[in-house]
This record gives C-alpha cells, sequence and structure tokens, in this order.
C-alpha cells in the first residue's frame, strides 16, 4: 500500500495533503539550491599537500586542474563556476586583474613574511591585492647517488655545468626558471652551456627520470621532492648557500566568485598541530621564520636545513615575478639563440 493511500485513511483531508506536497517541493528545491551553491576549489592534484587539501571545510569540495605544460590558460579547464584557484606563480601572467578580485583576507596577509611581502610589492598594489601567498618552497638539486654532493656543497649552481653531468641534468620546463639559473653561474656562455647539460625539460617527471636511472640530476621545488627523499635514500637534495629561486603558491579569487575565502582552513595550515606536520613534508608556509622554529623539531633530519634553511640563505633566495612585455621578449630571443 502506498504511503498517499495509507495517508488519506488516516483522515487528512485535501488542504493537509497538498500542504505536505508543498511543504515537501519547498525542501526538494532547497536541497537543490545548496548543492548547486557548493563553493569549489579547483588546483593541480599536486598544487597542494593532500594531507591540508582533505581538510577543506564543508561545504567546499576539491576538484582537480589538469594543465599542460606550456598551455596557455585555456588549456588549464578552469571551471567557470570555481570559486577559488590554487596555482604556482608561473601561472599568475595567464590571469588579467579583471579575471580576479581581491582575497579580502587581512588577517592572513598581516601574517605575510618578508619574501612573501617582497614577492607582492614586485607585483604591484592592484595585482598584490588578488593574490595570497599560501605556501613557499626553494627550487634544489636533486641527485641520485652522493657522489655529486661534494661539488654542489662547493660550488652552488655551478656543479651542474660539471662535464661529467651533461646529458644528465632534468631542468624544469619554465625557461624563466632555467635563465635564471643560468645568470647566477660564474661561468660564460652559461645559458647555452645549462641547456646542454640537459637531458630534458621536464620538472613534472623529474623523480621519475631519476629513479628509471635515465638522469644523475634534477631541479625541482622542495616541495615536490620532499616525500621521495624522506622514502629513498638513494636521493639527496641541495639549497646552494648562494639560495634559490622560489615557487609561490597562491589561492585566487576569480571575478565572478561570491564566496569569500575559507580564512580558518588556511590559518589551520599555518599552526600546530598541521604545520608540524607539513613542514615535515616540505611544505613551508609564507609566514617568519622565526614563527616556524618551534616545528622544527617535527621536520626529519634530513630535511631540516632544506625546509629550514638558515636565515642568511633564506634571504639570499628570491622571487620571480612577472615579466613585462619588453622583458618577456627578450628572454624569449635569448631562449631561441641558445637552442642546443
Amino acid at each position: 500500500m502506498s504511503r498517499l493511500h495509507h495517508t488519506e485513511r488516516a483522515g487528512l483531508g485535501r488542504r493537509d495533503l497538498l500542504q505536505l506536497g508543498l511543504a515537501a517541493g519547498l525542501g526538494l528545491l532547497g536541497g537543490c539550491a545548496r548543492g548547486q551553491a557548493q563553493p569549489v576549489l579547483q588546483a593541480a592534484p599536486e598544487t597542494l599537500p593532500p594531507l591540508w587539501r582533505r581538510r577543506l571545510p564543508r561545504p567546499w569540495r576539491f576538484q582537480p586542474l589538469e594543465a599542460k605544460p606550456g598551455s596557455s590558460r585555456a588549456a588549464l579547464q578552469i571551471d567557470p563556476s570555481a570559486d577559488l584557484l590554487a596555482c604556482g606563480d608561473g601561472w599568475l601572467p595567464e590571469f588579467t586583474d579583471e579575471a580576479l578580485q581581491p582575497v579580502d583576507a587581512a588577517p592572513l596577509q598581516g601574517r605575510l613574511g618578508g619574501q612573501a611581502g617582497r614577492f607582492l610589492e614586485a607585483l604591484g598594489p592592484v595585482r598584490a591585492a588578488r593574490v595570497l601567498p599560501v605556501g613557499v618552497s626553494p627550487w634544489v638539486m636533486l641527485f641520485r647517488g652522493s657522489e655529486w654532493l661534494g661539488g654542489a656543497a662547493e660550488q652552488g649552481w655551478d656543479v651542474l655545468l660539471d662535464p661529467g653531468l651533461r646529458g644528465q641534468v632534468v631542468l624544469p620546463a619554465s625557461p624563466r626558471v632555467v635563465v635564471e639559473l643560468a645568470d647566477r653561474l660564474d661561468q660564460p656562455e652559461s645559458l647555452g652551456r645549462l641547456r646542454r647539460a640537459a637531458l630534458t625539460l621536464d620538472d613534472r617527471q623529474a623523480l621519475n627520470w631519476l629513479l628509471q636511472g635515465k638522469a644523475r640530476a634534477a631541479v625541482l621545488p622542495l616541495q615536490r621532492c620532499a616525500p621521495s627523499l624522506r622514502r629513498d635514500p638513494r636521493l639527496h637534495a641541495v639549497l646552494p648557500s648562494s639560495g634559490a629561486p622560489l615557487h609561490w603558491t597562491l589561492l585566487l579569487r576569480p571575478a565572478t566568485s561570491r564566496e569569500p575565502l575559507p580564512q580558518a582552513w588556511v590559518e589551520a595550515a599555518w599552526q600546530a598541530p598541521l604545520l608540524g606536520q607539513l613542514l615535515a613534508r616540505g611544505w613551508r608556509p609564507p609566514v617568519p621564520s622565526q614563527q616556524l622554529q618551534a616545528q622544527a623539531k617535527a621536520i626529519p633530519a634530513s630535511l631540516r636545513s632544506l625546509v629550514l634553511p638558515p636565515q642568511p640563505v633564506w634571504e639570499r633566495c628570491w622571487s620571480l615575478p612577472p615579466l613585462e612585455d619588453a622583458a618577456r621578449a627578450q628572454l624569449s630571443r635569448r631562449w631561441r639563440q641558445t637552442a642546443p
């Protein structure tokens, strides 16, 4: 017997049934509205630490964002309904100021450290208001085996030009990062020589190249290789005392979003106990260094000097803000002229 027939036999009149139907309909519509309003955070899977990403509060949901190296923003496959984007600073030039809105998170912005402040200052006030750094990682040299560690400690980035490594180095797919490294080398014709030392330009698959024995060194952000450094004793990383380029993880609010940034979620990653767990995985929040020292013991000894290097080394690291059109054109010319 159906529920409707049972209700009629119980003595409910026509008016009562209409009221029940109206209430049920409103409930259904309310459920649909809530489903449609579920805010979305979109990011490439490797952008945010899974430990933190899984703590995204309800009703937020995470949606993976796939991007091909060297592709344009159209190829990022950004969901038009996304309310928050997480990306590396290399993607920042793909967004216009009009495509973004201020992050409106003054309590978080007020906690940023000196490196983050310099990075935002270089963006200019309009763009800086639309960007929230949530993580920072130095690019490091990663070696399979210990043969080159002494040279790396003594020579820094120049060890990448050692004849014994020629054709066995995996460099970043970003020409900007490669040019920046070359310009820091104390060698003539450094950019051309560095490119000739490369087996390939593929930082996303750098670990595979190393672990398969096809390369002996790679350059990639510490946060991407820290878990492998903890698991595989064959791998060793070096952060030169001369400093390194910095890789920033940023949160952006699309102009179409009506959702405020989930500040409590970000704050949780910047304080204990989650902070210590993230530091142990190579993820460093962009807050002042002294605020991180209390969690230093949570970091494995083999990673500690990489995640929290001495302050003079950290201060010698540098960011790569977007280039103006003239500088970008000059970089493109240099890149073409030094092709192997």
